[in-house]
Formats: C-alpha cells, sequence, structure tokens
C-alpha cells in the first residue's frame, strides 16, 4: 500500500508541475522498466491523495521505455519535483468512441421499401432533391452518397437498421438502404426521352415480377395484395418536379407516364399555383415539401394507396403485354401457315398408306361382331333353281299376311254396331243405284 500511495502522490505532483519540470523529470530518469519505476516510493507522500485518484501501478497506463528515451542534456540535480518522481514514459490513454447511431422510429421500422422517381425541373439538382425528401426528416436514420448510372443517379438512403452478430458474438449494425430515389436528371421532359428513358426504368422491375407469375393467373385481389406489399420491388411513384405554371409541353409526357406508374406533381419556386387534375392521376396530392414527406414516410394509409396504384397499373401492363403476345402469335401461325406447302397432298398420301390398305381392310372384316350382323345366304337370280326357290320362301310370309287380314276383318264383323252399319251402307248404295237405274 506505501508503494501506491507513494507513485500516486507522485503522479499527481507531475500532472500539475510545470512543462520545464516534466522535461527534468524524464532527463533525469534511468531506463529502467516502467513497471519497477512505478513502485519507487516517496517515503513522505500523504496517504490522502491515494482515495481521491485510482491506482496508476497497472501497466494499462504505461507505454513501453523505448516510447519515450531520456534526454540527453545534463539538468540540475537539485529540483526537489525531480528528485521525488522517477516515473518514466507516462500516458494517459483516450479512446475515440464512434458516433452513436440514430434511433430509428416505429415509422420507419415499418416503412418497408420506397422506391422513388425523379424528373423534371429540378431533377439534375442533388441537393434540392435530398432537401425535399431526407434533409430534416426524423425517419431517415442514414443517407448514403449519390452514385451514377447509366440514365442519371441513384440516392440510397435508411429508416432502419440490420442487426448482424459474428462468430464472436459481437453485434454489427448496417443500413437497411430501403429507401431508393433515382434522379433522371440527363434527358430533357419530353415525349421522346420519355419512350426512350423514363418508360424503360419504369418497366424494367415489370418483367421480373411478371416472369414469376404464371401466365394462366387472372388479375384478382389476392394478387394485387401481394404486388402490394412494401417489399414489392415495384416503383412506389414518380414526382415530377417543376418550377413554373402548368406548360402544356408537360401534358404530353404526364399522359404517357400516367398509365405506368403513380405521378405527383410537385412544384417548387416562387410559383405555388396547384397543377389542374388530370386523368388516372395519382390520389396523392401534396402542395409542400412537408407534406410530401409526411404522405411517403409518416402516413400509412397514402403509402398503402400509392403501392395499390402501382400494382394496379402492373396489372394493366401485363394484361397488355398478354393480349398483344396472343396477336402475335396468331399472326405467326398464320404467316407459317401461308407460307408452308398444301395440309394434304395426295401423291404422298397414297405413296405413304396404298401398301397398308389391304391389310387394314382384312383387319376390319375380323373385327367385325357375328352375333350382329349374321350370315346371309346368296341366291343368283339367275339361276332357275333359286328363283323357284326364292318364290317358294315368299308363300309363307304371304299366307301369314292374308291369314292375319281375314281374321282381322272377322273380328271386327263380329261387333254389332260394325254390322249395322255395314248393313245400312249396303242399303244405301242400293237405294242409290235403283235411282240412277
Amino acid at each position: 500500500m506505501e508503494s501506491n500511495s507513494s507513485v500516486s502522490t507522485s503522479t499527481i505532483r507531475t500532472l500539475h508541475a510545470p512543462q520545464e519540470l516534466l522535461e527534468n523529470m524524464v532527463a533525469q530518469s534511468q531506463p529502467s522498466s516502467p513497471r519497477s519505476s512505478a513502485l519507487a516510493t516517496s517515503p513522505n507522500s500523504p496517504s490522502e491523495s491515494v482515495s481521491s485518484l485510482p491506482s496508476v501501478g497497472s501497466s494499462f497506463f504505461f507505454s513501453s521505455a523505448a516510447a519515450s528515451p531520456p534526454r540527453s542534456q545534463p539538468q540540475p540535480q537539485s529540483n526537489h519535483y525531480a528528485r521525488d518522481s522517477s516515473t518514466q514514459g507516462l500516458i494517459i490513454p483516450s479512446l475515440t468512441l464512434p458516433a452513436p447511431l440514430r434511433r430509428p422510429t416505429p415509422f420507419g421500422k415499418t416503412l418497408g421499401d420506397l422506391r422513388l422517381l425523379v424528373v423534371g425541373n429540378g431533377a439534375d439538382d442533388r441537393e434540392l432533391v435530398s432537401n425535399l425528401l431526407l434533409d430534416d426528416n426524423e425517419d431517415v436514420v442514414d443517407i448514403s452518397g449519390w452514385e451514377d448510372f447509366e440514365h442519371g443517379s441513384i440516392l440510397r438512403a435508411s429508416t432502419d437498421w440490420i442487426e448482424h452478430r459474428d462468430a464472436h458474438g459481437l453485434e454489427k449494425f448496417e443500413p437497411a438502404k430501403n429507401v431508393e430515389i433515382i434522379s433522371l436528371a440527363r434527358h430533357e421532359f419530353d415525349d421522346n426521352s420519355t419512350k426512350s428513358t423514363v418508360l424503360p426504368v419504369i418497366q424494367s422491375p415489370f418483367h421480373s415480377v411478371s416472369e414469376l407469375i404464371d401466365p394462366r393467373c387472372q388479375p384478382s385481389a389476392a394478387l394485387a395484395n401481394l404486388i402490394a406489399s412494401p417489399w414489392s420491388p415495384l416503383h412506389t411513384a414518380l414526382i415530377i418536379l417543376s418550377n413554373s405554371g402548368p406548360s402544356a409541353s408537360e401534358d404530353g409526357p404526364i399522359d404517357l407516364l400516367t398509365p405506368h406508374i403513380p405521378v405527383i406533381l410537385m412544384r417548387h419556386g416562387p410559383d405555388h399555383t396547384h397543377f389542374p387534375s388530370r386523368p388516372h392521376m395519382s390520389s396523392f396530392r401534396p402542395r409542400s415539401a412537408a407534406a410530401l414527406r409526411n404522405g411517403l414516410f409518416r402516413s400509412p394509409e397514402t403509402l398503402s394507396s400509392l403501392r395499390y396504384e402501382a400494382a394496379e397499373r402492373f396489372l394493366r401492363w401485363r394484361e397488355v403485354e398478354c393480349a398483344v403476345e396472343r396477336i402475335n402469335a396468331s399472326h405467326r401461325e398464320t404467316v407459317s401457315l401461308s407460307s408452308n406447302e398444301p395440309l394434304w397432298n395426295k401423291a404422298k398420301w397414297e405413296a405413304e398408306w396404298e401398301s397398308r390398305l389391304s391389310h387394314d381392310v382384312a383387319n376390319s372384316c375380323e373385327r367385325e361382331d357375328p352375333v350382329k350382323v349374321p350370315e346371309q345366304q346368296c341366291f343368283d337370280p339367275l339361276h332357275l333353281s333359286s328363283l323357284v326357290s326364292f318364290s317358294l320362301c315368299l308363300l309363307d310370309p304371304a299366307t301369314r299376311l292374308l291369314s292375319r287380314s281375314v281374321s282381322t276383318f272377322v273380328d271386327k264383323l263380329a261387333d254389332s254396331q260394325v254390322r249395322i252399319a255395314m248393313v245400312g251402307s249396303l242399303c244405301l248404295g242400293i237405294g242409290i243405284g235403283m235411282m240412277l237405274r
């Protein structure tokens, strides 16, 4: 305890000594080990200073002897502080801690994927786009830098952290990067650039999603719910920036885009005239940047509505593509039939089946049922004996038919009413004959 007390007192004195005295102390110290130097005692060190500071006897507070070599300049030996201290190479450690991570909000944790397209006047101003959507946004915990791609630039941000653990169980947090802003700023906003640049970017996830759906699957509520999920790869909305009032030059591109993606018209600049309503526009129509951020990041109802609108437009695009594919398939079939040879060739048919004709006829005769088709006797009508035999065979049926007719007539005569009718008819006939005579 005495050694520790002396070291603490010496350390306190060293820390409060002037800079020149500290240099003298280092010059007079011997190149001994740090621990042995630290354990040097002073007989008159007060014990009260021990309780105010932790012990510095631990090697954590010291560096190696080579870290602070002694100086060769001679110093006077009469210095009181130099005689009392033999501490050498004292280092006070400092730890640089990383900046604390921003805590995600409940809205940010449940946001899901948010993919936005930005076009129009001002889309090339990265600072404007970032201020419009991300700056002063409490739900954004991390913003990555802009990245260039073929048609513009991409800015990725995060509203939540992804936690990882290594093999030693240490935690590591990475940004989720669930917000993606694509700025199409390298082309003019007109009909030609819309068809050649904007529409291919919008329809790029359409093709990937369409490949995962069975072509026989018809549009339904279940399919729409699946496509409108928070993790859908479809773009959520397209934001058209404008620094002026409504113009006729924007009508054409807007009419081309509205059937494919929910379109949000956003005005920036001194003119705040609201855009007129157009068919198939998005139901979300903010009037300020704060309203835009609030609807996209803090309104689950608005975000869900935009995702369902995007799903409806994808299903419409899918139906159009299926109809076009059916028409093209029918056209290809018609062209192939017209370009080929006739369907039936008599010479080819005879050459292919004539050799099997007699064999197939024989097999068909063997398959006849003798019960259903009884064997009949064949008579030669030119043979006299056959003719006589055939005539005699007809006598028996004729006799039976005659006897049946006579018996029927006799049965009818047995009836009294029939007899009276016959007698009356006979008398009437005789009377008419006599009158005519």
